[in-house]
């Protein structure tokens, strides 16, 4: 990545170099004490001209490709000094498990050392530190050439982090009187008799099209007005199956099939005789990319006849709304109106961005960065997006020096292709470090692509964006949630509009920006017939899975293996189903055990039953995603995973068994395992010890050798849902008292299932299971609580500060 981005990395970089972990590590190697110093004289080198090449590579390619090596160095660097903390936590492991003696130490290290080469087996660590010292000096003689300096670059003056708000979806101003229109055509009967009419809504990308369609969408008269409403996202490829497929989603119709006859007669009985409204949203062409029934390449009009067919069984009045940047699009749609989205009139401007940059200022305050203010407003090309994205970014500033430097930036005069506007590039420039990392990590999803707030963090955790500074005293996921709400805040993160809860998405514009300033580090699979552009810079890599495309072949992946260091590999989907994909054993077998960078592994929903013993070699994995697969038994050699913080085994309903050292994974914040009806006991593998876990979505109370409720006892972090089944295992009112749910403080559900099935397990006896219960009371910050097939009478005087009503017994 270029910019900013590095100096953040450098900074990690030094901070581990003054480490203990290092220190004590590099003892053992014996580097002398000046090889060491000139490595860390290099990375300075490099790190005093980054501000000025920052502010360069936009109008200078050769400075642009001098940072995607410089990252490339600082890429291989971490990954070094990674390997450093791996072995020196192994080692510090193995010294506590020589302590303990037995048969820990006879498992131990020994079955470790067989599964995980050692770090510097084929070569010495001063051997590679020479080795990057080279490619460092190399780096550092190019920027003589490239005419960068010491200190150059406009300069950032710190600040915290703004407050977080959620985006204001009715801040629109100027579009009133199109606004009122458009929904009085909405709610009129349609003028040409027909069942179903289109009004289209052209402009510019970042002119506000659709943020005019969901405020449409949303109107609560419009809502009434129709029987079904359905919103889908087009984007640059007109995928005719994926849009009907989104389209019977959304008014409820779920269906696996990929077949298009029986989709659009599905779809045609779904309206039959109701008023719908359907919105058609950043539409590009209508050239149908992946129906195989054409004779020859299909027109945009072919493509849109296909799409109306099964809608006019629809009732009158049913209407069609369509965005686009393209006014062929709505001659093709036959549209019988169509609105041009201009740029906002100056005073428009103005309003939207006092609005946001001057809420809850004072007035003199006002009075003088008006004029610099409204200034920089002109530059914005009369469009809301980037009036946004200035107005947000300005409301944390306070000094006139602070708006005068956004005024007078060079970053307006500089080119990057006409796709990226300068004001989106100005309110990327004064990000924070931190946030410039994870927003360009964003630029490995597809365009439009939907994303989870929660899966997200746990990435950017996962690939190390997270550090919360000595005296920041909030967790990583916490620090990560902060990062996330500022880029809502400053518009680089939209809420969606087709999906409820926490997902989000990056408008056109702001996906591009993303791309730029990451640079060439990201592949990713979005067409089933091309093979992705890797190399070996290449650090993440996307397969966009598609829903009538199951069998993944492995000429799809074989690319990658160019990538020898590679730190994501990772899957998305289109749709909401959950099928499954056959993934041939050669990636596991012959890709997997060469990517041994890895930090995020995804292999979600594809039908395999297990995983090579060899993926215990990838020792700097934090994030491992098996959900929906038919995985039957992990292998023991996951448990040599020690930096491994995420593992999600959601659905896995063949999973039969967890590995029998899960203890070892000491670094496991996220452990899910709901819905993995196969697994009938947890095995005693030191659950207990995980005491940085944040999230156990399922536990299991054993019976005998089994994991006994107990284990809980520890686990004071744990937070979100809790389910806990088999509840007649619990033994005893000491036993209950083991779990010390009274301080988990965090959870927000809590389900106690006594299960209804027989068991030979201890019976509980009426006089006790009384006392049982009453010994799990959780905290009174718990939100929702449910008992489950419990056999005696709850005492609503102990439980009396819980709402009985939420409690299901």
């Amino acid at each position: 990545m270029a910019d900013a981005l590095l100096s953040a990395s450098l900074q990690l970089l030094f901070d581990r170099f003054a480490s203990p972990e290092f220190i004590n590590f590099l003892g053992r190697q014996n580097p002398s004490d000046e090889l060491l110093s000139e490595l860390k004289r290099k990375l300075l080198v490099v790190h005093k001209v980054l501000d000025d090449a920052e502010v360069k590579q936009f109008s200078n390619p050769n400075v642009k490709n001098w940072l995607v090596h410089v990252k490339d160095a600082v890429y291989d660097a971490e990954d070094l000094l990674d390997e450093i903390a791996t072995d020196a936590l192994r080692c510090k492991m193995e010294a506590a498990d020589s302590q303990i003696g037995g048969t820990h130490k006879a498992w131990k290290w020994n079955k470790f050392s067989a599964w995980v080469k050692a770090p510097f087996a084929t070569q010495s660590m001063e051997s590679r530190v020479n080795g990057m010292i080279e490619k460092l000096v190399s780096i550092a003689q190019e920027k003589v050439g490239l005419g960068l300096k010491e200190g150059g670059g406009e300069k950032l003056s710190p600040r915290s982090s703004i407050s977080t708000s959620l985006e204001d979806e009715s801040l629109v101003f100027g579009r009133d009187e199109i606004q009122k229109e458009m929904a009085d055509w909405l709610l009129s009967d349609n003028a040409t008799g027909d069942n179903m009419e289109v009004m289209s809504i052209v402009g510019m990308g970042g002119s506000g099209k659709t943020t005019l369609a969901r405020l449409l969408y949303n109107d609560d008269r419009v809502k009434e007005h129709f029987h079904l409403k359905a919103w889908v996202c087009v984007s640059t490829e007109f995928l005719l199956i994926k849009v009907t497929k989104s389209f019977l989603e959304e008014i409820g119709s779920k269906t696996d099939s990929d077949n298009l006859n029986k989709l659009q007669l599905e779809l045609k009985d779904q309206l039959s005789n109701k008023r719908f409204l359907l919105v058609l949203d950043d539409v590009w062409d209508l050239k149908p990319r992946d129906w195989e029934g054409w004779d020859m390449e299909p027109s945009d009009g072919e493509g849109w006849d296909r799409l109306r067919t099964p809608l006019l069984a629809a009732a009158q009045g049913s209407k069609i709304v369509v965005t686009s940047r393209n006014e062929s699009v709505a001659t093709t749609m036959r549209a019988v109106q169509t609105r041009h989205l201009g740029q906002l009139s100056p005073q428009h401007c103005w309003r939207l961005f006092e609005k946001l940059a001057f809420e809850d200022r004072d007035s003199n305050a006002f009075l003088e960065l008006e004029p610099i203010g409204r200034q920089i407003v002109d530059k914005c090309q009369g469009l809301p997006l980037a009036v946004k994205a200035l107005g947000r970014l300005l409301h944390s500033k306070v000094e006139k020096r602070e708006w005068e430097n956004v005024l007078n930036s060079e970053i307006w005069h500089l080119r990057s292709g006409p796709e990226i506007l300068p004001s989106l590039r100005l309110s990327y420039h004064h990000l924070s470090l931190p946030l410039k990392h994870c927003f360009a990590y964003c630029s490995i999803f597809p365009r439009n692509h939907e994303f989870d707030k929660e899966k997200l963090i746990l990435l950017w955790m996962a690939e190390g964006l997270l550090h919360p500074q000595l005296s920041d005293r909030r967790r990583m996921e916490e620090l990560g949630e902060s990062y996330f709400d500022e880029l809502l805040a400053k518009s680089f993160f939209q809420k969606s509009i087709r999906k409820k809860g926490s997902c989000f998405v990056m408008h056109d514009l702001i996906h591009e920006l993303a791309q730029h300033v990451s640079g060439d580090f990201c592949a990713r699979v979005e067409d089933d017939d091309k093979v992705p552009k890797v190399s070996e810079k290449t650090r993440h890599f996307l397969y966009f899975k598609t829903d009538y495309d199951q069998m993944v072949a492995f000429k799809k992946f074989e690319a990658i293996t160019k990538a020898q260091s590679l730190h994501t590999f990772l899957d998305v989907k289109p749709s909401q189903y959950e099928p499954s994909y056959i993934l041939s054993k050669r990636v596991l077998q012959d890709i997997l055990p060469k990517m041994r960078c890895l930090r995020v592994l995804s292999l979600r929903e594809y039908k395999i039953i297990d995983l090579p013993k060899s993926i215990g070699n990838l020792k700097h994995l934090r994030y491992l995603d098996l959900s929906f697969t038919m995985i039957q038994k992990l292998p023991e050699s996951v448990c040599c995973l020690c930096n491994l913080q995420t593992m999600i085994l959601r659905r896995c309903s063949c999973l039969n068994e967890l590995p029998s050292r899960m203890g070892k994974l000491i670094n496991l914040r996220h452990l899910d395992i709901f819905g993995c009806d196969s697994l009938k006991e947890m095995s005693n593998h030191g659950i207990g010890r995980l005491k940085s876990l944040q999230r156990l979505t399922y536990f299991i109370v054993g019976q005998k050798s089994g994991l006994r409720i107990g284990e809980l006892r520890e686990l004071s972090e744990i937070r979100g849902a809790l389910y806990i089944s088999d509840m007649k295992n619990v033994v005893s009112v000491n036993d209950a008292l083991q779990a010390n749910m009274k301080d988990k403080s965090y959870l927000d559900e809590l389900i106690l299932d006594w299960d209804d099935r027989c068991t030979d397990g201890v019976i509980q006896s009426g006089s006790t299971i009384h006392d049982i219960l009453n010994k799990l009371l959780p905290h009174p910050n718990l939100k929702q609580l449910s008992i489950r097939n419990y056999p005696g009478k709850i005492s609503k005087l102990a439980w009396r500060s819980f709402s009985l009503e939420s409690c299901v017994p």
